[in-house]
């Protein structure tokens, strides 16, 4: 369905029927009904009725496969932020598990000291409830996508705002969940509003050349189909093109123009296992001339997030350059859908534990779970994360030939710390291709890895946080460093009871920034007109918190203050 407007409760279903089988259709029909009440005569931007954003949400799900409980919480993910419904109403008509899902994806009300700390916060609630349950991030990816398909409708610099996050954020997280089709239609969707003058510039230019070079490709096509009938390999043989971002990324990061970008058309073939790859493989370098550099094997060195295919760019009919892609028919899916086909039915029930899910088939998204417990400031915070999720990535192998896979310059503290957090704790020496070197080398791809640890934990330099590149190794250091260094600061938490009204919150947090206390965290829970305030705060030597103590205690409907030890 092109026009999101035409989506309906009935499309939500018979597409979540036919992916799924175990599909609920009265609980679906009970949450939409719930929403639609909910959320009443309120109106998007675009002017069109609320419910018509959280069913898009819903049908992107139902289209990916997921379960009756993730179709749900996408009807319901908006009422607690939107609508008077509490997580508790949500819990008591739906239950826990639909309840804790909206509640995943619900942004943070309290207050900040700026708009770049709220949105760490966000960002840290998100990974809490995305490490309890994955299907938490699926949903916020499909969220993001509909409101990226409607950003026609907002102001340009929220289009900008979005856009960029929505690259830098989000479609490296679908990239790190095997979700290649979601990260295209998120980059594709956000880089229309970004770079719009670029946008129209590259898909006319794709429109032109695929036209100049539609009968070569066709040709080559036919001519591969014809081999691999000829042997007897039965495969889907299709034309295809890179999706714009990729594009515009490639020419805006090697400096060229999309002329000279060798990977502009693919041909892509499907077939039925990995022994039929590797025989079409040696059929395509049997007939076409390969470009040097280009062949790339993930079916033998599979990414760290399932993905698997073998690549390279060849010279097709009267010299038309084409990349090939090979994979099986179970490969094409986990490329098309990832880590959702783990929620089908039969996968996920059957998966033993979501740790061993993780282990063994999605160690790059565990990896970005780290990020969440790096307790720096929100910029550090934000830099980290970025880094932890970009697409690059660099393949390195230990002695014994075992591949880890870790961000693009990530250095032999990072490797140490993938393989064991001892191991990073006390590295000793480090060897790079049988030569001793640096602690902080930037590691290539091929390079072999050794690391030799000692009795004494390793003497970290403040200065190596700035070359290391994954959370797991910036977190340790940061607490090894803090344990040897004195304190001039130190945190307290304060609990506030007191009878809720318009403005409380912002009086107790004014009594801390006029102090010049900074408020590292804020919590309020409201429930039947009693408030229950927690905050944490970096004390400074000189403040007297017994004169804090006294502030808060005189603030109006304030009942009590006290301090944990």
């Amino acid at each position: 369905m092109n026009n999101t407007k035409d989506i309906t409760i009935k499309n939500v279903v018979y597409k979540a029927r036919i992916k799924n089988k175990t599909i609920d259709k009265n609980t679906i029909v009970k949450a939409y009904s719930y929403a639609l009440k909910m959320h009443g005569n309120q109106k998007r931007k675009s002017g069109e009725p609320y419910i018509i954003h959280p069913l898009n949400v819903a049908y992107i799900l139902a289209d990916l496969g997921l379960d009756t409980t993730t179709i749900c919480a996408a009807l319901l993910h908006d009422v607690v932020e939107d609508t008077k419904a509490t997580y508790e109403d949500i819990k008591e008509s739906f239950g826990e598990d639909i309840a804790t899902l909206v509640e995943g994806v619900t942004k943070l009300s309290k207050l900040f000291k700026t708009a770049e700390e709220a949105q760490v916060e966000n960002y840290k609630k998100m990974f809490i409830a995305m490490e309890k349950d994955i299907r938490v991030i699926i949903l916020k990816l499909a969220d993001r996508l509909h409101n990226v398909r409607t950003l026609k409708y907002l102001r340009r610099d929220r289009q900008i705002a979005i856009s960029k996050e929505t690259i830098e954020l989000y479609a490296p997280i679908a990239h790190k969940l095997g979700m290649y089709d979601m990260k295209r239609k998120l980059q594709d969707g956000a880089f229309k509003y970004l770079h719009p003058e670029d946008y129209r510039k590259i898909k006319k230019e794709i429109e032109k050349n695929l036209n100049k070079n539609k009968m070569l490709l066709e040709k080559t096509r036919n001519r591969i189909i014809s081999e691999l009938r000829r042997q007897r390999i039965l495969a889907n043989v299709k034309i295809e093109t890179k999706h714009l971002f990729n594009i515009y990324k490639k020419m805006r990061d090697k400096n060229i123009n999309i002329g000279e970008i060798k990977d502009l058309f693919v041909i892509k073939i499907i077939t039925k296992g990995k022994a039929e790859c590797y025989r079409i493989l040696g059929i395509l370098n049997t007939i076409y001339s390969i470009i040097p550099g280009t062949f790339k094997d993930y079916i033998a060195m599979p990414r760290n997030n399932m993905y698997q295919a073998i690549h390279e760019i060849l010279l097709g009919e009267n010299g038309v350059v084409f990349e090939t892609k090979i994979c099986s028919y179970i490969m094409n899916k986990i490329d098309k859908y990832g880590i959702t086909n783990y929620f089908s039915y039969m996968m996920y029930d059957k998966a033993k534990n979501k740790e061993e899910m993780f282990e063994k088939n999605l160690s790059g998204i565990k990896d970005i779970l780290e990020v969440e417990h790096l307790i720096e400031n929100p910029k550090g915070f934000l830099e980290t994360l970025k880094d932890e999720i970009l697409d690059d990535e660099v393949y390195v192998f230990t002695p014994a030939g075992d591949i880890k896979v870790l961000p693009k310059n990530s250095t032999a503290i990072d490797f140490a710390y993938g393989i064991h957090q001892e191991i990073g704790d006390h590295i000793k020496r480090c060897i790079i291709n049988s030569i001793p070197m640096p602690f902080i080398t930037k590691l290539k791809n091929g390079d072999i890895v050794e690391i030799e640890v000692g009795k004494n934990k390793t003497n970290f330099q403040e200065e190596w946080l700035k070359d290391v590149k994954t959370a797991k190794a910036k977190t340790r250091i940061v607490k090894l460093l803090n344990k040897n260094k004195p304190k001039e600061n130190e945190e307290k938490i304060f609990e506030i009871l007191a009878k809720d009204r318009k403005n409380l919150v912002l009086e107790i947090a004014n009594t801390f920034t006029k102090n010049k206390i900074n408020i590292e965290s804020l919590e309020a829970d409201v429930k039947d007109e009693k408030a229950r305030i927690k905050l944490t705060v970096e004390k400074k030597a000189k403040i007297d918190l017994k004169q804090i103590i006294e502030k808060l205690q005189k603030i109006e409907d304030v009942k009590k203050v006290s301090l944990e030890k």
